[in-house]
């Protein structure tokens, strides 16, 4: 009898690790939305509508995307490097979002990258410093103007639609 009762506290005591493991995983750095055609959904601080990429950091502490690259090609032989001059404006707080701006005016800081997203489709791929490490990546088919794609708020592993854009905030 007190092999059984042992058996079945063991069962419970692994049964609930499990659980909480699995409660306290963290994605790490994601992309968690983009929009690829922006006509006059959301503009950046020069009141420009450009693409944009939306980073979120579900980690308990802040992570600076400096040093990174950025690409919209896999096996791109020149990804833009993420400036890291500036920690300030590219580190993203704990559980917190960052917009990259694809519009080619690194002239307007940091977060606006060389590349620009495709209506068409293509990929999104952000790369860990070493420039060669995948942090997240992307693939996208055609988009429509206005548009946003991101994850599913119910479950993240889905990609779906928004027709309202929600950059720097929860999907």
């Amino acid at each position: 009898m007190k092999k059984v009762i042992y058996i079945i506290i063991s069962i419970l005591f692994f049964s609930c690790d499990e659980v909480d493991i699995q409660k306290n995983t963290s994605m790490g750095l994601i992309i968690n939305e983009f929009l690829a055609s922006n006509d006059n959904c959301c503009s950046d601080s020069f009141g420009d509508y450009d693409d944009w990429v939306e980073l979120y950091n579900d980690t308990q502490d802040p992570i600076d995307i400096g040093g990174m690259y950025f690409s919209d090609t896999p096996n791109d032989d020149n990804p833009y490097r993420i400036p890291d001059t500036d920690p300030s404006i590219t580190t993203i707080p704990s559980k917190g979002y960052l917009i990259i701006w694809c519009d080619d005016d690194q002239e307007q800081g940091p977060l606006h990258v060389s590349k620009k997203l495709s209506k068409g489709g293509e990929s999104i791929i952000l790369l860990s410093q070493d420039k060669i490490s995948i942090v997240d990546s992307y693939t996208f088919g055609e988009q429509s103007t206005d548009i946003s794609m991101g994850r599913d708020p119910d479950n993240v592993n889905n990609w779906i639609f928004f027709q309202n854009p929600s950059p720097g905030s929860k999907n």
